[in-house]
């Protein structure tokens, strides 16, 4: 969706310590998440900004740590999402 606010970058800046915590776990387990869609010519969520894809790759790079995670996924599960 163009003009939508980019997770990816939301999540780069918390990592960079630019964002505290508390505020960005809430706003990334608050996040209007688009829904994935599926392209064989992308094998890792590098082409949508703003999917739960996006979240994932954050842990996996070491963006988010176990805690981050698990704290979104209790914030997400309260909302009614993943």
């Amino acid at each position: 969706m163009t003009g939508n606010a980019s997770l990816r970058e939301y999540i780069d800046r918390y990592a960079a310590g630019e964002i505290p915590r508390a505020e960005a776990l809430a706003a990334i387990a608050g996040w209007d998440f688009e829904e994935e869609w599926f392209d064989p010519a992308h094998t890792a969520p590098t082409h949508q900004d703003n999917t739960l894809a996006v979240v994932d790759q954050a842990r996996g790079l070491g963006k988010l740590t176990p805690q981050d995670m698990e704290e979104i996924r209790e914030r997400l599960a309260r909302r009614g999402g993943a």
